[in-house]
């Protein structure tokens, strides 16, 4: 099964709010041949954090939600975090830390369903 790309996930969220492209574009201030690229693959994925809130913000996903965020993590080139993550932890000099993180939960031998616990107590902090 192919996963989904940004561009595939973007028309979708934008077609199930019934927006047109010309009027999408419009709204996130691109030309709305770019945003037709970007859908269709032809184009570089948007990577500045401004430009996806932005686009996050036409389509009225509400900041933390499981689409928020898809939008960013399908934004984020292969092995680089998401711009909205990459700024915090670069600003707070943690980024050193993400492998450290990643190694603990390797050489715990966290499943799936334990890193997915992890996260939700962590969310509740």
């Amino acid at each position: 099964m192919k996963k989904e790309n940004f561009g595939e996930y973007l028309r979708k969220l934008r077609l199930e709010r019934r927006i047109s492209l010309r009027e999408f574009a419009k709204v996130v201030g691109i030309l709305p041949s770019n945003l037709c690229h970007i859908e269709s693959g032809t184009h570089n994925v948007p990577r500045s954090e401004e430009l996806i809130k932005r686009i996050a913000k036409a389509l009225k996903l509400k900041e933390g939600s499981v689409e928020y965020e898809q939008l960013f993590n399908l934004s984020a080139k292969p092995g680089e975090l998401p711009a909205d993550v990459k700024d915090y932890f670069c600003e707070k000099d943690l980024i050193e830390e993400l492998p450290v993180m990643a190694r603990t939960i390797k050489n715990k031998k966290l499943t799936r369903k334990d890193i997915e616990k992890l996260i939700d107590d962590i969310r509740k902090l």
